[in-house]
């Protein structure tokens, strides 16, 4: 697999959560710790009561003007605003000369640190497990007082 193949494989399915999370649209967890959450009453199963409050939150959130009903507009801004986050947190870890462009070496010497972060027997490469083990990890950090995840 190519550096650049890599690279892109990583830094996707690190974008994956924050775009699930996004989602208007009502969606069955995918993982046992969302489905416990979920599941309000712990039966090991999930109903539409327990569902309904959280994808009603969601939509209360892109409800902006509070007339009970998520325009285009409405539903336009909240994915440019997402968008602009993503694009910011991307420049912030590649960009390490600050200079608004990120250049093959910067995307190489990132691709380095992340092997170097999630390789955890320390051989070089990255296992499935040591990959998945990784991106639990950076999930779990704790959030800074800005509100952002530590890095």
């Amino acid at each position: 697999m190519s550096r650049l193949t890599l690279a892109i494989a990583l830094f996707s399915a690190c974008a994956v959560a924050p775009a699930t999370a996004f989602a208007m649209q009502p969606y069955l967890p995918k993982s046992s710790k969302s489905f416990t959450k979920a599941d309000v009453d712990a039966n090991g199963k999930l109903t539409a009561a327990e569902i309904t409050p959280r994808a009603e939150k969601r939509f209360d959130r892109l409800d902006a003007d509070r007339n009970g009903a998520v325009s285009t507009a409405e539903l336009n801004g909240a994915l440019e605003q997402a968008l602009e986050r993503r694009r910011a947190r991307i420049l912030a870890d590649l960009d390490t000369d600050k200079d608004g462009a990120i250049t093959r070496a910067e995307l190489d010497a990132s691709v380095d640190r992340l092997i170097a972060a999630a390789d955890a027997d320390h051989d070089g490469a990255v296992t499935l497990d040591e990959a998945q083990n990784y991106r639990i990890a950076k999930l779990r950090k704790p959030v800074t007082p800005a509100g952002d995840k530590a890095n």
